[in-house]
């Protein structure tokens, strides 16, 4: 954003009055136009701000967690907001990978005998109770949905030394994600 002062013709540029008051209206145009960015942001979900998360929950009545982060309320919005008919397993794939990424989950059907597993990853964990109703939501009334934290498994915890896993319990080597 260029500054007030920049359109002064050269001659005002020595008048130190005219500097002045530049230097008061450059921290209110920054104001203005930081204004005009977050309202352009605000009209797509992934870059509304907190205040435009905010109007959406309003909007969609969704209750955010004292401690969610402004991700975790977007994806809760976005959850809300791609909730359309028709459901089909496609369009089931297609919200979770927008929600949870390609790698976040992983989901196994069986139709013989009316299952429907999806497990998620650990580092997607704050996003459980969303992919759980969304499930629930969109598949047939038919199916057995079970839906579950993907665990840290042996191989996943092999490339760490004893000394190193001692340093966590149990429940922690099971469900966090241990770099």
């Amino acid at each position: 954003m260029k500054r007030v002062e920049e359109y002064y013709p050269n001659v005002l540029h020595d008048i130190e009055e005219y500097m002045e008051i530049a230097k008061t209206e450059n921290p209110e145009l920054e104001i203005a136009w930081q204004s005009v960015i977050d309202l352009t942001d605000d009209q797509f979900i992934e870059t509304a701000t907190e205040r435009g998360v905010a109007r959406r929950e309003k909007i969609l009545k969704i209750t955010p967690f004292a401690d969610d982060d402004l991700e975790s309320r977007r994806f809760r919005v976005l959850a809300r907001e791609n909730d359309k008919l028709p459901y089909t397993y496609r369009v089931l794939v297609n919200k979770l990978d927008q929600l949870c990424g390609k790698d976040g989950y992983v989901m196994t059907r069986n139709l013989g005998k009316h299952t429907l597993k999806i497990k998620i990853e650990l580092t997607k964990k704050r996003m459980f109770d969303e992919v759980d109703k969304l499930a629930r939501r969109m598949a047939p009334a038919n199916l057995i949905i079970t839906v579950e934290l993907r665990y840290n498994q042996h191989l996943t915890l092999a490339k760490f030394t004893h000394a190193q896993l001692s340093q966590y319990t149990h429940k922690e080597l099971r469900e966090e994600v241990i770099s």
